[in-house]
């Protein structure tokens, strides 16, 4: 017996119903297909790495950065056909070791307008996204005004198509404090390991000092940092240089002396640890807040 498959037709038309039951309506299929196929271009085009992007962080956890250069900034990259994507908070995204970050490391050509280079590509490395050496740009709105940025974003402009602007404010209580490594600097004496208290470091298989538990960093506490021989630990919302990422001066190899040293492990260890980083963290955001005010003053 000959058996004649039966294929389904589709109706001319597809009657939907929408949530409720309020709304009826008649929709071809071929308008329910394309629109599928849609949805699955942006994917796709989401997941593969452009040719040139441009990264805007907005520092959401941290301010660090004076309002009026951040809207400036932000507004400009609005106003231009460049292709761009604005985010929250990198440091954040690096705990978390958002997938984005290996995306964007891809970029032939990628700017970043952030903070201090060097934070910004050991942020990427931390998260498993490390930048290439060469085809990447930074610009830093913790030095640099908004008109320069502005002005050196248009003459390296490139022509895009597509803007993403995610939620630009924090979610959540925890504050991504925690530290980098620049393992260009970093000679594994695993002294900060044998310093600090909450399990932050780990080693990793090839023994090899790794930020392993950022979550468990003391929010303003970057003691680890002015410990390191190395000036090689970064923690990119502190406000101090070399600590916040900005270059070492190798005359003066950026670190404390050994007597201020002792005195920072002294006070330290002494008494009730968490009350004496409580006390220092009040202390540093003061003094933060004050550098602020004095940087907004000097750019105005």
């Amino acid at each position: 017996m000959l058996t004649i498959p039966i294929l389904p037709c589709l109706p001319p038309f597809i009657f939907l119903r929408q949530a409720g039951g309020c709304t009826n309506r008649f929709v071809h299929p071929l308008v329910l297909l394309y629109t599928y196929l849609l949805g699955k271009r942006f994917q796709a085009d989401r997941l593969m790495p452009k040719n040139t992007l441009t990264i805007y962080c907005h520092c959401a956890y941290y301010q660090l950065v004076a309002e009026q250069i951040k809207s400036g900034v932000l507004n400009a990259l609005k106003d231009t056909n460049t292709d761009f994507e604005a985010v929250a908070d990198l440091c954040k995204m690096c705990a978390d070791r958002d997938t984005a970050l290996k995306l964007w490391a891809k970029t032939k050509s990628l700017k970043i307008v952030a903070c201090y280079p060097r934070a910004v590509r050991w942020l990427f490395h931390a998260a498993g996204a490390p930048l290439p050496k060469k085809g990447v740009e930074f610009f830093n709105m913790r030095v640099d005004n908004a008109e320069k940025i502005i002005s050196s974003l248009a003459n390296n402009q490139t022509v895009g198509s597509s803007s993403r602007i995610a939620q630009l404010e924090k979610t959540g209580d925890w504050i991504p404090w925690f530290p980098v490594i620049d393992y260009d600097r970093c000679k594994n004496c695993k002294q900060c390991l044998n310093f600090c208290l909450f399990g932050v470091y780990k080693l990793s298989a090839e023994d090899k000092i790794e930020v392993q538990n950022p979550a468990n960093c003391k929010t303003n506490c970057p003691a680890c940092a002015r410990l390191c021989p190395q000036s090689a630990i970064i923690f990119p919302k502190y406000t101090g240089s070399p600590i916040n990422g900005d270059e070492v001066d190798e005359s003066a190899s950026g670190r404390l002396s050994e007597e201020k040293i002792k005195v920072d492990l002294t006070g330290l260890l002494s008494g009730d640890i968490y009350e004496t980083i409580r006390q220092r963290s009040k202390t540093i955001a003061t003094t933060q807040a004050k550098s602020n005010e004095d940087t907004d003053r000097q750019r105005t």
